[in-house]
């Protein structure tokens, strides 16, 4: 694994007795929080199980390659983007660039092979020429995504929670946001193969979008392309943001401390959070403590059981979560141009299969999408030599958790589980798409489910967190307030649809809670950079 630099004390140094906030967990979320309330002149403590920062934002090395962990694209952190705008508000210099994406994404299977762009007009003319019987839906289908990433730009940028907010401000943003995201309900409630019939009748236009769960996703993909709203990761990786984060941190004086696993969350006589109690025995006292890290694991494991309602437990423990994945990280002997592959994410799928064997984690017929990051930044490998990574759907319970032993130890028959699973999914790239792609294989790594999990803490390794579905929203799983008082959720687990956005998101608002009591300026100036647009 890629290590940064040293940032902070490791296990065993001294550690601060208290200070202002903890942050627990620094990945997208913990960092933002931190960097903020940092810079608003709180002292803050971010405290990391792992050895790196970064969280699905952490990269690795191996032989001379970088690699992304996760990361197919990014949301919202070019100009005009919130992640961007906050970055952009933090004292020392702009945040790396993330540059525009021009290759979207390409739909391949053994029928079909389209291309989504930043101009996604190509993608419709060429819908247009093969399927000529349904024009008139492909027009409508196109013009109905164009006008909802106008909305989407706009609601996006909404980002400030009822918490932040004043009665007055709640009841004019309730109305303004209701205004705003009418349109928007009919594809979150219209089940995907009937809301694609409505566009493409039975041409089979509508296999595009085949591996799409909810019609809202179908719409927001090439909603989000019409309004420029994919970026790719800074020069060097993800990684970089990561890192930026950090030295912010850094230089306002608060701290990031690595290898602290938090044990448990300590309360005061009032029942309300006053610091954590770290694995080795050693305490921070705190006013505030912000977790961005897995809110089961929160919950269940770091609070004294009964402070949780059974009502929200049963929730969050029924709650509908997103996948993990299985990823190959490939380094090439040759440049991953030479073998076809652009800047974009190249969605591999077969036909004939229901909707739901997309994602159901068989590698004989699950989606398969493979990145070239290196095409686009070719700092990522040698001079010569080029990156994929190759990702899909994937669970914890395959396979009796993926052959390991109790506590999901790793022996043999992890090894050879995971091994097996990686050659079938190569099997069926070289089969459709990169004939011989084993001979040009100088390194590779492979993660799974368990790795996932055991690097990130993710319930089921989720990739994530919750899914924005009616279920989860009216049982309330995702939230900022927790039950237990001066205690924030400030991670992805804080909003509904995970992600970076969503971190962040999450992050600004537990921030704008806390300095809402502990400092009205820093409050007021962290609310004009996160201004609604809905005002407007």
């Amino acid at each position: 694994m890629f290590r940064p630099p040293h940032i902070g004390p490791r296990r065993g140094e001294p550690l601060p007795e208290s200070c202002d906030v903890v942050v627990i967990g620094a990945g997208a979320g913990g960092l933002t929080a931190a960097a903020l309330l940092s810079q608003a002149g709180l002292a803050t403590v971010v405290l990391e199980s792992d050895s790196q920062t970064g969280g699905y934002l952490a990269g690795f090395k191996r032989s001379g390659f970088s690699f992304n962990t996760s990361i197919e694209w990014l949301n919202q952190c070019g100009p005009g983007g919130f992640v961007y705008q906050l970055f952009a508000s933090l004292d020392g210099g702009p945040p790396p660039e993330c540059p525009q994406m021009q290759r979207i994404r390409r739909f391949k299977s053994d029928s079909y092979d389209y291309l989504l762009t930043s101009n996604p007009d190509e993608l419709r003319d060429c819908l247009l020429r093969d399927f000529p019987g349904d024009a008139a839906g492909i027009r409508a289908f196109f013009r109905d995504a164009e006008r909802l990433g106008r909305r989407l730009a706009v609601l996006d940028r909404n980002i400030m929670g009822s918490e932040t907010l004043t009665f007055t401000e709640k009841v004019g943003r309730t109305l303004r946001g209701f205004y705003w995201a009418l349109p928007i309900i009919k594809y979150v409630l219209t089940p995907v193969d009937r809301g694609l019939r409505r566009y493409f009748g039975t041409s089979g236009a509508e296999q595009v979008f085949g591996t799409h769960q909810t019609m809202m996703s179908v719409m927001v993909s090439v909603g989000w392309a019409y309004a420029g709203n994919f970026q790719a990761c800074p020069k060097g990786g993800s990684r970089t943001l990561a890192l930026w984060l950090a030295e912010r941190i850094k230089a306002a004086g608060s701290q990031i401390v690595l290898n602290q696993r938090v044990a448990r969350v300590l309360l005061d006589e009032r029942q309300e959070a006053c610091g954590v109690e770290l694995a080795d025995g050693r305490t921070i006292r705190a006013r505030y403590v912000i977790a961005a890290c897995d809110i089961r694991k929160l919950y269940e494991e770091m609070l004294p059981p009964g402070t949780v309602p059974p009502r929200l437990l049963k929730a969050l423990r029924e709650a509908e979560i997103y996948h993990s994945c299985f990823s190959i990280f490939i380094g090439l002997d040759c440049e991953s141009s030479a073998l076809g592959f652009g800047g974009e994410a190249v969605n591999l799928t077969r036909s004939g299969l229901n909707r739901a064997d997309h994602s159901g984690g068989d590698p004989h017929r699950t989606i398969i999408t493979v990145l070239s990051p290196s095409v686009l930044d070719p700092t990522l490998a040698p001079p010569g030599k080029g990156t994929l990574i190759i990702h899909c759907p994937a669970y914890l319970d395959y396979q009796k958790q993926w052959q390991t032993g109790a506590g999901l130890s790793r022996g043999a028959e992890y090894l050879a589980a995971k091994r097996e699973f990686a050659e079938i999914l190569l099997d069926r790239l070289e089969a459709t798409f990169v004939p011989n792609l084993r001979q040009h294989i100088e390194v590779m790594e492979i993660a799974t489910p368990v790795t996932y999990w055991r690097y990130t803490g993710n319930t089921m390794g989720s990739i994530s967190g919750v899914k924005p579905t009616v279920r989860n929203v009216r049982a309330g799983v995702a939230h900022y307030q927790t039950p237990v008082g001066r205690l924030l959720l400030g991670g992805h687990c804080g909003e509904y649809g995970g992600g970076v956005p969503m971190a962040v998101r999450a992050a600004a608002n537990a921030s704008l809670i806390v300095l809402k009591d502990l400092n009205p300026a820093g409050y007021s100036r962290l609310k004009s950079v996160v201004n609604d647009p809905l005002e407007s």
